[in-house]
């Protein structure tokens, strides 16, 4: 994949130095820091917010230090990001883009969009877990997820095209956005990825369209997938070890069923030539490796139950909210 794209940006590079024109500029270069510091801001608040977001589970928070000096820093260049946009003549993002209810609505829905569309490592762990599926494996059924995106976008287009009311839409796009199956899911993420964007340029003023794409790249792909990532894998790992306490409580050497594997996995171990201590350890591995993936299992089943929970609300949400239409501005 990354070769791929690295194909397709340097074809990109080659079209623009065939197909642009060179226009030399006068004097100076004009891009410098000073037209450009509010973005850099911008791009480190959202790197340290990532950061915080991912690795907060591994460090644990705000016991670690440089958790707490991301998110120092995170706060510090977002003030200087709003700062430094709020005193210029002609900032890149107007703020009064957020005025806007489209703009707004927009926004939500795609952070709900890339929350809910995080479970997708459900697909990813099932199969390396309980299919036993390799890197290139997994990464070939993800490839379905082609199939999905051209038949969400084929269903977007009809619909909309025939008048179909926007709730109804979004409505879909969860209800298949909850469920696990690779295409269906794939499907309901392009109904609302593409029509997200279409509701929130509804009469929008030119002068916001600009605004508009870094708050959709934004919360698309930084500030969505790092809350849903976050989210996804601390309730996973915490339901995991609920599942591994609760399920090794009753596996000891009064239980049959785990006596028996545990003791035909000390005597499998001492015929490879194994001593006792050695047999032994192989199988409270055996033991243990086995109960984990019991838990896992348990864990994302559990975890997809509450997605379809979630979707659902997200469904109800998007029925039952106002749609008022907006008088055109200029």
């Amino acid at each position: 994949v990354y070769y791929f794209m690295m194909g397709i940006l340097l074809i990109s590079i080659l079209l623009l130095f065939i197909t642009m024109p060179n226009y030399k500029f006068p004097g100076r270069f004009p891009i410098n820091f000073r037209k450009f510091g509010n973005v850099t801001a911008f791009c480190i608040s959202l790197t340290c917010l990532t950061y915080v977001l991912v690795y907060g589970k591994v460090l644990d928070w705000y016991d670690d230090e440089s958790i707490r000096w991301a998110t120092a820093v995170s706060i510090l260049f977002a003030g200087i990001f709003l700062y430094m946009d709020v005193t210029r003549r002609s900032p890149y993002v107007l703020l009064d883009a957020f005025k806007l209810r489209t703009i707004r609505m927009g926004a939500l829905l795609y952070l709900l969009l890339m929350v809910i569309n995080s479970s997708a490592m459900f697909v990813n762990v099932f199969a390396g877990v309980g299919m036993h599926l390799d890197n290139l494996q997994n990464a070939s059924l993800g490839n379905w997820c082609m199939v999905g995106y051209a038949i969400g976008a084929v269903i977007a287009m009809v619909l909309g095209g025939k008048g179909l009311h926007f709730k109804y839409l979004f409505a879909m796009g969860f209800f298949f956005l909850s469920l696990s199956a690779v295409i269906i899911r794939a499907t309901g993420m392009m109904i609302l990825y593409a029509l997200t964007a279409a509701y929130a340029n509804q009469r929008m003023p030119f002068k916001y369209l600009s605004t508009w794409i870094c708050i959709m790249l934004t919360v698309r792909m930084v500030v969505g997938p790092s809350i849903g990532g976050a989210i996804y894998a601390n309730v996973l790992q915490e339901r995991q070890q609920h599942y591994i306490t609760r399920y090794a409580q009753n596996v000891d050497l009064l239980n049959p069923d785990a006596s028996t594997s545990f003791l035909g996995t000390v005597q499998g171990m001492k015929y490879q030539g194994k001593s006792e201590t050695e047999a032994r350890n192989m199988a409270a591995i055996s033991t243990k490796g086995r109960i984990q993936v019991q838990a896992t299992l348990s864990a994302l089943k559990e975890m997809a139950g509450w997605t379809i929970y979630g979707g659902l609300i997200c469904m109800i949400f998007v029925l039952v909210v106002p749609y008022p239409k907006r008088k055109l501005l200029t």
